[in-house]
């Protein structure tokens, strides 16, 4: 995402699977980690000297300071490792920061808003990300 992308108090994204353009207010607010769009832009501004929200720097393999999302998975992983936390046999992925806020939104703002900001056409694929990572065994026949 690129700065260019906020105008008119709104962020502007294309969903690159579907296609499907949502125009998010920048008032939008998640009560529960207490961050507000807007807010977390200004935050990127602070730290990024390109057009990208989030950038590696103008480099000489990357002269916009574009990422390569691998990149993002990467230093995730780096970051989870240095928390000190242990995780069991199947820590979370960077993806899964995705699943989380898609749950959040859903319990502030319902179901239908989730799937729309997700850019799911289908509510099964929402379903599938909203699913809340619980402990149950399934029994098998």
């Amino acid at each position: 995402m690129k700065f260019s992308d906020v105008f008119d108090n709104r962020l502007y994204v294309t969903q690159i699977k579907t296609g499907m353009k949502i125009a998010i207010p920048l008032s939008l607010t998640l009560e529960a980690p207490g961050l507000r769009l807007g807010t977390v832009i200004d935050r990127c501004r602070l730290v990024s000297r390109t057009d990208f929200m989030i950038s590696a720097g103008i480099r000489k393999n990357s002269p916009t300071g574009n990422i390569h999302p691998d990149g993002l998975t990467k230093t995730f992983v780096k970051a989870r490792k240095a928390s000190g936390v242990n995780f069991s046999n199947n820590p979370p992925t960077f993806h899964e920061i995705r699943s989380l806020a898609g749950r959040l939104y859903k319990n502030e703002h319902g179901e239908v808003f989730a799937q729309k900001l997700l850019g799911h056409t289908s509510a099964n694929t929402t379903k599938l990300y909203l699913d809340e990572r619980d402990d149950k065994v399934y029994m098998m026949l």
